[in-house]
């Protein structure tokens, strides 16, 4: 498998990196999702990932943040390796990176400002003054200033989304992962996501992008990975994966999606 390296395949020195899966091996007893996949994310990189269902992306991006266990590799995240057995090193390392799902994933009987102040307070003990003046920061960066006191219940798929945005940014992470953070949502309420993530990527975020949403790619990303069938097919910047794709399973996936 072809070493995965920064924007127009530039080999970066190893410093560069936020983000260095090696051989990464990841397989549910008998199946096996991929197979030695070599994925490098320099710092302040958009990464997209496409491709057909199934093909292993989402379990990808889990396995760098350790939501799931990977069956063999490493994975090494501003310098420091991922083990298993170090719980403390995991924790560290993990609160660096910012997840945002598919389904929100937030809690029910908290307002959105609890929910984006939970995590700062709780976990890593921050001062809850400091914690609620940041918050309402992020929830205005998130076009939601108006919406602090709403229970998930009264919001929408899009403000929940936005929501589970700022929360993840509330742990002031180095890298933002997310999946397909727009499959859940109603057509006319993807784009407000999508202008909140193209916002932190102009800031320089690292981001790793799980998505179908083929127009963001082509907008925002550095890179493009099209992964199918648990292999990295093809990878290149966005004007070579979508106008001059080289693989015949990236043109033939890419006539269905466009």
């Amino acid at each position: 498998m072809e070493n995965i390296v920064g924007n127009n395949c530039i080999d970066f020195n190893t410093k560069d990196f936020m983000i260095e899966a090696t051989n990464l091996t990841k397989k549910f007893n008998d199946l096996t999702v991929f197979e030695n996949l070599n994925v490098n994310v320099r710092k302040g990189e958009v990464l997209v990932v496409i491709g057909p269902s199934g093909s292993g992306k989402s379990t990808f991006l889990r396995c760098l943040n350790h939501l799931e266990e990977i069956t063999g590799g490493k994975v090494v995240i501003e310098g420091e390796e991922l083990n298993p057995k170090d719980k403390k090193l995991i924790r560290k390392i993990t609160t660096k990176m910012g997840m945002v799902f598919q389904n929100f994933n937030l809690f029910p009987h908290m307002t959105a400002m609890q929910n984006v102040m939970e995590a700062p307070v709780v976990v890593k003990k921050e001062n809850k003054n400091e914690v609620l003046e940041n918050a309402k920061k992020l929830l205005e960066k998130v076009g939601l200033s108006d919406k602090m006191d709403y229970y998930p219940s009264k919001l929408s798929g899009g403000q929940k989304q936005r929501v589970a945005i700022a929360r993840a940014l509330a742990m002031k992470p180095d890298i933002m992962l997310f999946d397909e953070p727009t499959s859940a949502l109603d057509p006319e309420l993807v784009g407000e996501v999508l202008n909140v993530m193209k916002d932190l990527a102009k800031e320089g975020m690292t981001m790793v992008v799980v998505t179908h949403e083929m127009g963001f790619a082509k907008e925002v990303a550095d890179r493009v990975i099209f992964m199918d069938g648990g292999k990295i097919v093809e990878q290149g910047p966005p004007e070579q994966i979508f106008s001059h794709p080289k693989e015949e399973r990236t043109k033939a996936f890419l006539e269905k999606v466009l």
